[in-house]
């Protein structure tokens, strides 16, 4: 979760996307080049954790979804908490798995909450924790990022909410020992872009070049930068994450890198969860136009679900939008 000095912080910045092209989640105003990649993206539902039963929330996604027939969908993590066993979770999975077309996952820390990632890859039907696929003219890439390190230095991955000792103990670099990337997914990662000459787009739960930085997301970023410098050219294009609940984007040497709105709720400061309308939950359609050489994300609006007007500070913070913007790459 953000700390509250960095959203105070973004609190006097100009709004998150301002001065990008936007456009509805529900229905692009764009016509994208022939060899155009089109996906849907929800991230943070959050099934399960709050006492929250969110098939309802998932549902006008997977609507829109069949109605827009993108070339995949990817959740990416905090999906599915499953307290009380993956069988608990039966609905919303089914709710998942009714969009007919290729569905990809990005596995989440609240996901190991209550589950090993052996469960959650049987139960979501992923071929690993991390992995890669192309379509079309685009590589995509799907890290893992849930792994801590112990007391004695070894990397340990996350199962049945075993890294809460180290993320509640407190103290200076905590934080770097919780949503970590191991040794052997780096060697990976390193040799998986090399196999490819598309542009590549990688997911991950936890942000490497954007809001919180947790773990060892410097190492993620040094086989990117190393990768694209060998090529001589922003090969990765752009990494996508969630986790931190709100809108953040930056170039890294060329690379985007974006946080995406969770579909459930924000986090301002005080500590208060400011939940959104879950019958139009924010999700998006980002398309790769190599035509164009640009992405587009689409905007999609909600609002806050059965509280009071939130103070003007914490609307600034965690407004219930996903903010459509286009953004050059190449």
């Amino acid at each position: 979760m953000p700390s509250a000095t960095r959203r105070q912080f973004l609190a006097a910045l100009p709004l998150a996307g301002a001065g990008f092209a936007a456009a509805s989640a529900q229905e692009s105003t764009q016509s994208p080049s022939a060899d155009s990649v089109t996906f849907g993206f929800i991230t943070d539902v959050h099934h399960g954790t709050h006492g929250k039963d969110q098939v309802g929330r998932l549902k006008p996604f997977i609507n829109a979804a069949i109605a827009r027939k993108p070339d995949f969908i990817i959740q990416c993590g905090d999906f599915c908490c499953a307290k009380g066993g993956i069988t608990t979770a039966k609905d919303f999975l089914a709710e998942w798995n009714r969009f007919p077309g290729p569905k990809h996952h990005v596995i989440g820390n609240h996901d190991c909450d209550f589950q090993t990632k052996e469960e959650l890859l049987e139960a979501w039907q992923m071929p690993n924790p991390y992995y890669s696929f192309d379509v079309g003219g685009f590589h995509f890439v799907v890290l893992d990022r849930n792994h801590f390190i112990d007391d004695e230095g070894k990397t340990v991955s996350y199962a049945n909410g075993n890294w809460y000792p180290i993320h509640r103990k407190g103290g200076p670099g905590h934080l770097a020992r919780v949503s970590c990337i191991d040794k052997e997914q780096l060697a990976w990662l390193a040799k998986d872009l090399a196999g490819t000459d598309k542009p590549v787009v990688i997911f991950q739960h936890q942000p490497s070049g954007v809001g919180s930085h947790e773990g060892n997301w410097d190492a993620v970023n040094y086989v990117i930068d190393s990768h694209n410098a060998k090529r001589g050219k922003a090969q990765v294009v752009a990494v996508f994450a969630g986790h931190d609940h709100d809108e953040e984007h930056s170039i890294r040497h060329g690379v985007h890198h974006l946080t995406l709105t969770s579909s459930t709720f924000g986090m301002p400061p005080n500590g208060s969860t400011t939940y959104y309308d879950s019958s139009k939950p924010p999700f998006t359609f980002i398309t790769f136009d190599p035509g164009k050489r640009e992405l587009r994300i689409e905007e999609s609006l909600s609002t806050y679900e059965g509280q009071a007007q939130m103070p003007p500070e914490h609307i600034w913070l965690t407004p219930p939008v996903l903010r459509g913007r286009t953004l050059p790459f190449g």
